[in-house]
């Protein structure tokens, strides 16, 4: 032992020490994002965490915790997130001594040829045997090698479990999405069903004056096309639906057939925006950059483990066992043994392998800095997208409601023009058809209003 332990202390002298300064991000958030100049002020308490209750739809409500519950998704990142907790379990076992029980039994035939057995009474030929003990074997993590692979492992664990809250609030977010298309896409066809019966009744009056030859089978004939014309609209708006209806099925974890059954068109609500939102808030809650932070941690800590190949090991061995050995016709012989022992290893020469896993481990370091200020980046760019889009689309709302309250007028007053003379048919048909438009081009802007509202509080980390 004298001579291990002045070993050991060559080799604890000769040791390099670890140095690990991993690179910092270079990307600095802002201290507000551009909406606070154009939005207004902040909302009052806001649950991110819960945001389409903004929306305040029971069915919605119901969709998503079911979504939540049974998505396979989900149950996937669910999954990965044990494996991954499996495997810090694994890393951490190298802490510890592993201990092992071991145990033989043998029996043969034996054929002697040392003369002086000859003289042995019945001339022993069986020979048996059997042997049991522990084994175990430790090394010590005198320079936290094994430690830092724990670390790795734990910061693995903890990316993967951010990826699963990204997950989360990704199939929130697609729910949300399809059940407002769907809602939108029901009053689309509530307002392509009106144009239709309003052109037919029209269609009912032209012909009716085209009989007492007050009209001209033109304007018989332009209805009728008009007609036919939003009549082709419904097919497509209708499969529309029933796709958004099957896709809400499928994500919360149901066959498409029969599709989520929705109640009869009601109001389409837009809400408000979320407002007063900081960078520094977004980046902490964002499952995404979260877990490029965690990845960094893995990979200082791997760097870190992979530097202390270039240090000594040791191992510490035990060996206790039990046995006994019996010849036929001869003694048996039985004993009890133990054995201790201690080794070091100190790598001299690998052909650069060390030095080359080091440097990859760097490389990775590198790479997964950068990686975080990607998706810094990302996140940010996200936010102010959604948050222009948004304000785009609300001032395209304002003027399309204008022009339909406009439409609406005209209409009115086509109709007493043409009574008297100052209009045709036709401008009458083309007023009708605009009110519709307007309508239709409301309802398609409140629809993207509605989707770039739910893409915003998805980048600004918002449903886990």
């Amino acid at each position: 032992m004298r001579r291990a332990a002045i070993l050991i202390s060559l080799l604890v002298a000769g040791c390099r020490e670890l140095d690990v300064t991993p690179p910092s991000p270079t990307v600095v958030a802002p201290a507000s994002f551009d909406e606070t100049s154009s939005i207004g002020a902040p909302s009052a308490s806001l649950d991110l965490a819960h945001w389409w209750i903004v929306w305040r739809d029971p069915l919605l409500d119901r969709l998503i915790a079911e979504a939540l519950a049974g998505n396979p998704d989900l149950r996937i990142a669910k999954a990965r997130v044990e494996e991954a907790r499996a495997l810090v379990t694994v890393a951490e076992s190298a802490l510890y001594p592993t201990l092992g029980a071991d145990a033989g039994l043998w029996e043969a035939d034996v054929k002697w040829r040392n003369p002086v057995v000859d003289f042995i009474p019945g001339k022993a030929r069986r020979v048996d045997a059997h042997i049991g003990g522990l084994a175990a074997s430790w090394e010590p993590d005198i320079f936290g090698g094994r430690s830092y692979d724990a670390e790795a492992a734990r910061a693995n664990a903890a990316g993967v479990e951010e990826q699963s809250n990204g997950a989360r609030m990704i199939v929130v977010s697609e729910v949300a999405q399809n059940y407002q298309d769907a809602k939108g896409l029901q009053r689309r066809l509530l307002v392509l069903d009106h144009s239709v019966e309003t052109l037919g009744k029209l269609l009912r009056y032209v012909e009716a004056r085209y009989q007492a030859g007050q009209a001209l089978a033109y304007d018989v004939t332009l209805v009728r096309e008009r007609l036919e014309t939003q009549r082709s609209k419904r097919p497509d708006l209708l499969s529309a639906l029933e796709t958004r209806q099957r896709r809400l099925a499928v994500l919360t974890g149901r066959p498409p057939e029969p599709p989520v059954s929705l109640p009869a068109p009601g109001p389409f609500l837009v809400p408000s925006p979320p407002r007063g939102q900081l960078p520094s808030e977004t980046l902490e809650r964002r499952p995404d950059v979260r877990a490029r932070v965690d990845v960094v941690r893995a990979r200082i800590a791997s760097l870190t483990s992979a530097k202390t190949d270039l240090l000594p090991r040791f191992q510490i061995e035990f060996l206790g066992q039990d046995g006994r050995l019996h010849f036929q016709g001869i003694p048996g012989l039985q004993g009890t043994g133990g054995l201790v022992g201690l080794t070091a290893h100190l790598p001299i020469f690998t052909a650069g392998r060390i030095e080359a896993n080091i440097a990859a481990n760097d490389a990775r370091l590198e790479a997964a800095v950068a990686d975080y200020d990607k998706s810094v980046l990302q996140a940010l760019e996200d936010v102010e997208n959604a948050y222009g889009r948004r304000r785009g689309l609300d001032r395209r709302s304002e003027r399309l409601y204008a022009a339909l309250i406009g439409a609406r007028r005209n209409h009115q007053a086509s109709r007493g023009l043409y009574e008297g003379g100052r209009k045709t048919f036709g401008d009458v048909l083309n007023a009708e058809l605009d009110v519709f438009e307007r309508e239709n081009d409301l309802l398609e802007t409140q629809m993207a209003q509605s989707a770039v509202t739910i893409q915003l509080y998805r980048a600004l980390g918002g449903g886990w």
